[in-house]
């Protein structure tokens, strides 16, 4: 959320509990909106991924307490939602079942020690700074993480949409078995989840100040409850079990906690690059900032917070977070009012759920993570440069075939391969590709602030210039105009126009004109090719 100060917008602090000053109603309305649909969502799928890990469902409940709550108070982003994750969930049992040997009690007690291990490290991580990686994410990175991402959470979610057992937990041969078992999908709940999707669907299109999401789950609710039998068996939420979180320390030995070191720290790694993608994707689709650094720490936090409450290791959910975005959730008030009624249900709203189709809620999470996919941002790379097109497709499939962590790598390893080639393509034309980035700001006047970029200007350095310019502008309240001479850039790539195209808006915001001048002819057709709209250039 921005502060009231209109100058403060450029340095984007973030926390929840910042001030609220000038926060609407109707925005605080969204959020506590946004904090419901996040409730009703997460208690199927946490039980679930709860599931997953071996644990029994009510722990994954529990993760929906106060890890929401040490996120929203440590971390950076308005919108990301921390929530169990299929992969990280898999990892889980995967380390601690040899060791409990059937043991379920002993179980649970490692499973915690892997959260707390985890969050041990992710805090390390982030006064060390390590969230740079986050540079590395190049836009088509971004969009083909974020498309393939959305077809895995689909194919999770279409044999409850669709009323199918399946057996396959991967995303291809998934789908391969969901369509060999088309002909046994229950037509009555069917019916419910494609009403519910077509509502939400709708309602996201004419961007309806009324949630669609929980019309439709108000609806399939009501239409369970006033039916009943007539409807024939259809899967609901079910009961589910009353009292608060434990809190204790897990009872394990140093053995253990060794024993578990090497499997926490991957999953440490790939929870913190699934947070770190999601929190910068949402960002950029949403033109705010987030503090990488600052999101480990969130994350580290919410991952003790899970340990020492009977949870299991917790991630960032995209399908929440785009759930938060798509009723226009601005801040961490969805997630506190999550944890907040997440407790309520523990205590004494369980009956009330029981008739709540699991088709509703799988139709709420398809209708939220369809709108990743940015068909018109992937074409738009097409247009400027078919190798960062190829970036993307390939981390789609990457993340889809293989895995979302991987697909992450695949994509990353070739954007610095084309950037590589990129510098390498120059040099031979004679080129000197410079350092890259504002190397000189100088004042014209009050109200106009001059800024030199030398050579090439792309994903992994795109952020200085941006950062530079907002800090100039925050520290000369006069400016009106800032002149951006580029005759020595001598590449840009996908990211860098459209790290322009946000600070052109941001700027715009606070009544501050951006200029970008003496564009060379390859530069020019990538810049003026905004993602979004066109770049202002003279």
């Amino acid at each position: 959320m921005r502060s009231s100060d209109p100058r403060a917008g450029l340095r984007w602090t973030l926390p929840v509990f910042t001030s609220l000053a000038g926060y609407r109603r109707a925005w605080l309305a969204r959020d506590l909106v946004a904090g419901v649909l996040v409730v009703a969502i997460a208690i199927p799928l946490s039980m679930g991924m709860a599931e997953v890990a071996g644990m029994p469902p009510i722990a994954g409940l529990y993760s929906c307490v106060l890890p929401l709550l040490a996120y929203a108070l440590f971390g950076s982003s308005p919108q990301l939602v921390i929530a169990l994750d299929a992969s990280t969930a898999a990892m889980v049992a995967a380390a601690v079942a040899p060791l409990a040997a059937g043991d379920q009690i002993r179980y649970a007690e490692l499973a915690g020690a892997v959260a707390l291990i985890v969050g041990g490290i992710l805090i390390v991580a982030g006064p060390l700074r390590l969230g740079w990686v986050a540079n590395l994410l190049s836009r088509p990175v971004l969009l083909g993480y974020q498309a393939g991402l959305a077809f895995v959470v689909i194919f999770s979610q279409l044999p409850k949409l669709l009323g199918l057992e399946v057996v396959e937990d991967r995303p291809l041969p998934r789908a391969i078995e969901i369509v060999r078992s088309l002909g046994d999908a229950s037509p009555m709940v069917v019916v419910i989840g494609m009403a519910c999707l077509g509502v939400v669907l709708m309602f996201a299109a004419k961007k309806s100040r009324i949630p669609g999401a929980l019309f439709a789950i108000v609806g399939a609710t009501f239409l369970v409850e006033l039916l009943g039998s007539a409807l024939g068996d259809v899967p609901v939420v079910g009961s589910l079990p009353a009292g608060l979180p434990p809190i204790s320390l897990p009872r394990v030995s140093t053995g253990d906690i060794v024993a578990l070191l090497p499997a926490s720290a991957a999953i440490a790694v790939i929870a913190a690059a699934d947070t770190i993608v999601s929190s910068t994707a949402f960002a950029h689709r949403n033109r705010y900032e987030v503090d990488a650094n600052r999101d480990l720490v969130g994350l580290g936090a919410a991952n003790l917070a899970s340990g020492v409450s009977g949870g299991i290791t917790t991630s960032a959910s995209a399908a929440r977070t785009a759930v938060v975005e798509m009723v226009g959730g601005r801040s961490q008030i969805a997630s506190v009012t999550a944890a907040l009624l997440m407790v309520t249900v523990l205590l004494f709203l369980t009956r009330p759920l029981e008739k709540v189709p699991t088709a509703a809620l799988a139709a709420v999470v398809v209708g939220a993570v369809v709108r990743l996919i940015e068909i018109r941002s992937l074409r738009a790379l097409w247009r400027i440069r078919r190798t960062e097109f190829a970036i993307a497709m390939a981390t789609i499939v990457g993340a889809v075939a293989v895995g979302l962590l991987q697909g992450i790598i695949i994509g990353v390893s070739l954007s610095l391969l084309d950037h590589r080639v990129r510098v390498g393509l120059l040099r031979r034309g004679g080129e000197r590709p410079g350092r890259a980035g504002p190397v000189l700001i100088a004042t014209a006047g009050a109200d106009e602030i001059l800024v030199l970029v030398d050579g090439l200007l792309f994903f992994a350095n795109a952020h200085r210039l941006k950062d530079a310019v907002r800090a100039r502008v925050s520290e000369q309240p006069a400016a009106t105009r800032v002149v951006v001479d580029a005759s020595r850039v001598t590449d840009a790539d996908a990211t860098a126009a459209e790290m322009l195209a946000e600070l052109e808006d941001d700027l715009a915001d606070h009544g501050v004109t951006l200029e970008v001048t003496e564009l060379r002819p390859p530069v020019r057709d990538v810049l003026k090719e905004r993602i979004v709209r066109p770049l202002c250039e003279t």
